[in-house]
This record gives structure tokens, sequence and C-alpha cells, in this order.
């Protein structure tokens, strides 16, 4: 475990189910929706699906399918999640019923909760950390500790700062203005890019994802 000063929550968004309730029959139609209640994220790790793309992302039972057949098309009870992470957990639960979802230090928080933040953190490096003992149940029955994680995070990181600071550079020619400090904008571009190709150099070396 890790103590928590100088982390960041592992979820910057709580996800929260838009069609509670619901039961479509159809893993394409509830995968459509779930992808945006997550805004596109892995319900456990927040990896985001901008790099391998949503068909790599599954419909996750939160409460296993195989254990409680009723739940397997009910809305409330599916997440969207990447490959490794729905790999992970694959039919993991502690408890006897779909309720019973933790017992003692075991079990799995609901991403959709505020409580999943309490018991994971991530290091402003990108990687993810426990910060309970609940908490390094899940990072290891979750395999959150895989690379893949910090450097997906870290290529989103960067690729989100190279976009505020094209758009705040096309914003000032596109008002006639003059760009201030531009010789230093252009070098923050620069290590950003070369930030940027260094992760996915090792993505690709490495085959992380």
């Amino acid at each position: 475990m890790c103590n928590s000063q100088d982390l960041i929550p592992i979820k910057q968004i709580i996800p929260k189910h838009s069609y509670t309730g619901e039961k479509w029959k159809t893993y394409r139609t509830n995968k459509k929706y779930l992808a945006i209640d997550f805004s596109h994220r892995c319900a456990y790790c927040d990896d985001s699906d901008e790099f391998k793309g949503k068909d790599t992302y599954q419909v996750e039972h939160f409460a296993p399918k195989n254990k409680f057949p009723d739940l397997e098309y009910t809305y409330d009870n599916l997440l969207y999640a990447c490959s490794y992470c729905n790999g992970a957990k694959s039919n993991k639960w502690v408890g006897k019923t779909a309720e019973e979802n933790i017992k003692n230090d075991e079990g799995f928080v609901n991403p959709c909760s505020d409580e999943y933040n309490l018991h994971l953190k991530r290091k402003l490096t990108g990687e993810i950390v426990p910060v309970t003992p609940l908490g390094l149940y899940m990072y290891k029955n979750l395999k959150l500790y895989l690379k893949r994680h910090q450097i997906l995070y870290k290529l989103k990181v960067y690729s989100t700062k190279i976009d505020q600071l094209n758009n705040v550079i096309t914003k000032k020619k596109s008002d006639n203005k003059t760009i201030g400090k531009k010789l230093l904008e252009e070098e923050l571009l620069s290590h950003l890019l070369k930030d940027f190709y260094f992760y996915t150099l090792m993505l690709s070396d490495n085959n992380y994802i």
C-alpha cells in the first residue's frame, strides 16, 4: 500500500448509469450507452479507449453473470471495461448474493460510487497504487499493476496538453494577436511531442497494450 499524500484520485469522473432499471438483451446496445456513461474509460483502471479503440472494450458484469444469471442484462450491473480488467476480474466474487460485494477487506467496490476513489489512487507518473487493504485486494485481482495503465495515462495527459496548447496558439492567430513568448511555446510543444513519441514507442516495443 502507498501513502495517499501527493496522490490523485484514480477516477476524475465517477460514472453514473443513465438507463437505470433497463434490460436490453443485446450487448451491442448496452455497450453503446455504457461507453457514454463511462466517458469512454474503463470502469476499473480509468484507461481511455482513445488509443486502442472501443472495439477492444467490453461489457463487464459487476456481479458475475454465471453466479447471478438474472442480472446478465440488467443495465445497473453492467460496466464499460477494458479487456485487461474484465479478464482479470472474471468471475471473482466474495459474497453469496449480488449485493454482498465486500467481505472484510476483500471484494470489489462498485466503480460507480465515490467510495472507489478512497481505496485506489494514482501517482502523478500515472502508476496506480492501493491505499487501503481493500484497495490492495482490488489492485492485485484486477492486475492494476500492469505497466500499460501507467503508459496509457501519460499518453492521455500529453495528448490533452498538446491539444490545449495548439488551441491556444490557433485562437491567438485567428484573433490576429501577437503570440507572446512564441519560442517558449514552441519549445514546450516540442518537449510534449517528444514525450508523446517516447511513450508511444514504449507501447510498440514492449507490447503493453
